[in-house]
């Protein structure tokens, strides 16, 4: 085996672990609630991962964080 053949090896099994490790970086924040949320923002653990809700005009809205604290705005 040559020199470059050992190199490119090495690149490819870099990149594979490097995808590997983003999936499990992603599954892992689907699961983790944000700290800075707006005080009258509501958090709910799934089985698909965490939703946040907030009373807002009377209604309960899911979305976001980003988005429900610009409707509490």
């Amino acid at each position: 085996m040559r020199l470059s053949d050992v190199i490119k090896q090495r690149q490819a099994q870099q990149v594979s672990d490097e995808k590997r490790w983003a999936a499990l970086d992603a599954e892992r924040a689907k699961f983790t609630v944000q700290d800075s949320l707006h005080p009258a923002i509501g958090s709910l653990m799934t089985a698909t991962g965490v939703k946040y809700y907030a009373y807002v005009n009377g209604v309960y809205r899911e979305g976001s964080p980003e988005h429900l604290t610009s409707l509490l705005s």
